[in-house]
C-alpha cells in the first residue's frame, strides 16, 4: 500500500497538470479571440469615425446645394415672371403696331377711294348769311308788350 499513494499522488498531479494544461489552453485561444475581437473592434471604430467625418462634410455639401438649389428656384421663378410680362408687352406692342400701320394705311389712300374713315376728318364749316332785323309794318314790334284792349 505504500506504493499506492504515491502512485495516486502521481496521477492526481499529472492529471491536474493536463486539466490546468487544457485550461490553460482555453484561455490563451480565448485571449487570442479576444485580441482579434479587439483589433476588429478598433478597425471598425476608425472606419467609423472617418466616415462620421464624410457625412458630415457630405452633409454640409448637401445643405449647400439645397441652398444653391432654392436660390436657382427663386431666380427661375423670377426669370418667367420677367418672360410672361415681356411676352405681354410685346404683344401689347405688336397690337398697337398693327393699328398704327393701319392707321398709316388709311391716310395714304386717296380720300374718294375711302368707304368709311377710320376717324372723323375736320370739315370747313362756312358761316352762314348774317341775320338782318327788321321793323315789322305798322309800328308795332312783334312781340313786344302792348295795353289790353
Amino acid at each position: 500500500m505504500k506504493m499506492i499513494a504515491p502512485v495516486l499522488a502521481v496521477i492526481i498531479a499529472v492529471a491536474a497538470t493536463a486539466f490546468a494544461w487544457q485550461r490553460n489552453q482555453a484561455l490563451e485561444e480565448a485571449r487570442a479571440a479576444l485580441a482579434g475581437a479587439n483589433s476588429q473592434l478598433q478597425k471598425a471604430q476608425a472606419e467609423l469615425r472617418s466616415t462620421s467625418a464624410e457625412v458630415a462634410v457630405l452633409r454640409k455639401e448637401s445643405a449647400e446645394q439645397k441652398l444653391a438649389l432654392d436660390q436657382q428656384r427663386a431666380e427661375l421663378a423670377t426669370a418667367k415672371a420677367f418672360l410672361d410680362s415681356e411676352r405681354a408687352a410685346t404683344v401689347r406692342i405688336r397690337e398697337e403696331l398693327t393699328k398704327a400701320m393701319e392707321l398709316v394705311a388709311s391716310l395714304s389712300r386717296p380720300r374718294a377711294a375711302q368707304a368709311a374713315p377710320a376717324f372723323a376728318t375736320p370739315q370747313l364749316v362756312r358761316p352762314q348769311a348774317p341775320m338782318v332785323i327788321r321793323a315789322a309794318p305798322g309800328g308795332a314790334a312783334v312781340g313786344a308788350a302792348r295795353r289790353a284792349q
